[in-house]
């Protein structure tokens, strides 16, 4: 070990040591924050993300809001300490906690399919068809309904389909409001003039400096094939998708035709076509716009602003979860400096999420790899279980750790809020440098050097994608055999120590390419490369990555 690494490996920095959430709940006092402030320092921390979290008394992004993060600030840099910023009030990022979508332009929007026995022709009525239904599996003798006229009377077997633009219901989890349309880019770029603006204005002479980074907390495009039998006006069997006024052009624009006269196939097998470009291309168009409008603006922000782009996408675990949410969770990742998974209980078996985050940071090359960790674990997980669970995930490339979290207080609602609290509320704050020192040791470690995994696997959600009909909520065994299959194929190499990547498809289509290297070729994925390839049971392949190949 070299001396510049000796030196580091025995008093790690700030960048290498945790993080952790600090759940600001109760009334906010400017003295007690400093003295919790010197308390993680302490306990070996390397600083803190501030966070706004259930019980919040102080109004978010007031004056007196930002006038206590300065103090924090403040605080951190005479301790020699990063401070984080927190894009939201509470999550999942995008709305402000209201702020933004009090105007209704910026509210998500959904496409809800309803089968119905009669309808009248409305604005929010986007498309109709009659159709024959066999259950929640297929329809079949769809004929579209000519917009504006009478709808022709319905014969034996037939059932109208009704697809409708709707706007989320409000809730108080939003202030009343509700998420934000994060398909629209007017909607996430008011999101970044109400939150990240306002701290550029208020606390941006720290950025880059104290300042290092701001926190995305589980951001989505909406819930994908989303059940709404129970919603205020919902006929029985309606189910929505996600949707932006936008998207029939932006569609078209990408794939070249419309899609609303396709649309009954993105929820039903129509004719017994298991598989059709419709469907495909539909998920596609919506994983693109959240990627573009959501990560790819606000990455472009941060990076003008001279701080990371940090935190997790919303369910980024399993090929459905993520299919149902966001789409593909590493074409996200493409657009965060210091991109990150959400790791919650000691019991979760998360390492296909790990290997998707590691990879997409080194086809990237992003040193810094994220994980929100220890969230759920409760008050009797020991220091064993801390560092079993950054043990592994540091074996799979992970190298930075936002622990889940440290509590202002335990007054009122804050007392149940995910404990336990890493923090001065429980008996062993003071012993926690133990865990602390040997994680950031490890991490110094990890970011020295190169990564040597020559294997790259061919990522799978994109067959997940055009598995995902109506007749998926019922009976989920077929996309839930895929997931187990991606997971037993990644056990079998990682257990006979092959290491590898992932490479998405669409990411492979503008970044990969083969070069000579020797006697021999490698495929290469922006900054990383690979002498072998293994491509699991597919639905769908793009042509793109045959060609590749």
């Amino acid at each position: 070990m070299n001396d510049e690494l000796l030196k580091t490996f025995k008093s790690p920095g700030a960048a290498y040591r945790g993080k952790p959430f600090w759940a600001w709940n109760g009334r906010l006092e400017e003295g007690e924050l400093r003295r919790q402030i010197r308390l993680m320092r302490q306990m070996g921390l390397g600083g803190f993300c501030m966070h706004s979290r259930a019980g919040l008394v102080t109004p978010y992004l007031s004056d007196e809001w930002f006038r206590l993060v300065n103090a924090c600030v403040d605080e951190a840099r005479k301790q020699g300490m990063e401070a984080w910023l927190y894009d939201e009030d509470r999550w999942p990022s995008g709305a402000a906690g209201g702020l933004v979508t009090r105007q209704a332009k910026y509210r998500q929007r959904f496409l809800r399919m309803e089968p119905v026995r009669s309808f009248r022709w409305s604005r929010d009525v986007l498309a109709a068809f009659t159709a024959e239904l066999t259950g929640d599996l297929a329809a079949r003798n769809v004929r579209p309904l000519a917009r504006g006229k009478r709808p022709a009377r319905l014969a034996d077997g037939e059932t109208y389909l009704v697809f409708r633009l709707v706007t989320a219901a409000r809730s108080d989890w939003y202030n009343g409001a509700t998420y934000l349309d994060a398909l629209s880019h007017e909607a996430v770029s008011q999101f970044i003039k109400i939150t990240h603006r306002a701290y550029a204005k208020r606390c941006g002479h720290e950025f880059g400096k104290t300042i290092s980074a701001i926190f995305c907390d589980e951001p989505n495009h909406g819930l994908m094939l989303a059940d709404e039998t129970a919603s205020e006006g919902a006929p029985q069997g309606a189910v929505h998708v996600p949707w932006t006024p936008k998207f029939p052009a932006i569609f078209r624009k990408r794939h070249g035709y419309d899609i609303l006269p396709h649309i009954v196939e993105v929820f039903f097998e129509v004719d017994g076509q298991a598989v059709t470009p419709a469907c495909y291309h539909y998920h596609d168009c919506v994983t693109h716009l959240f990627v573009d409008a959501y990560a790819r603006q606000i990455d472009e922000w941060c990076e003008r602003a001279g701080i990371a782009f940090t935190g997790h996408v919303l369910a980024e675990d399993t090929l459905a979860s993520q299919s149902v949410f966001v789409g593909s969770a590493m074409r996200f990742y493409e657009h965060m400096r210091w991109p990150g998974i959400d790791m919650l209980t000691e019991c979760w078996r998360g390492y296909g999420t790990a290997k998707q985050l590691a990879s997409a940071a080194r086809q990237f090359g992003r040193r810094w790899r994220m994980t929100e960790i220890y969230g759920c674990t409760g008050w009797d997980f020991a220091f064993a279980g801390h560092k079993a669970i950054g043990d592994w995930q540091a074996a799979l490339g992970i190298n930075m750790r936002c622990q889940h979290l440290s509590w202002y207080t335990m007054e009122g609602e804050a007392k149940r809020d995910y404990p336990a609290s890493i923090f001065y509320q429980s008996p062993w704050w003071d012993l926690y440098p133990k865990v602390e020192d040997y994680f950031a040791r490890i991490h110094a470690v990890m970011t020295r050097g190169a990564e040597v995994r020559d294997l790259l696997v061919i990522h799978p959600v994109e067959s997940v994608w055009v598995q995902l009909k109506k007749q998926w909520l019922r009976d989920p065994r077929r996309i839930n055999e895929y997931d187990q299959m991606l997971a037993e194929l990644s056990d079998s190499l990682l257990s006979q120590h092959v290491d590898f990547d992932y490479g998405d498809e669409e990411l492979l289509a503008r970044h990969g390419s083969v070069r000579r290297q020797g006697e021999s070729s490698v495929l290469k994925v922006g900054k990383a490369a690979y002498k072998a390839v293994v491509v699991p049971p597919l639905i769908t392949m793009r042509a793109t990555t045959l060609e590749l190949l």
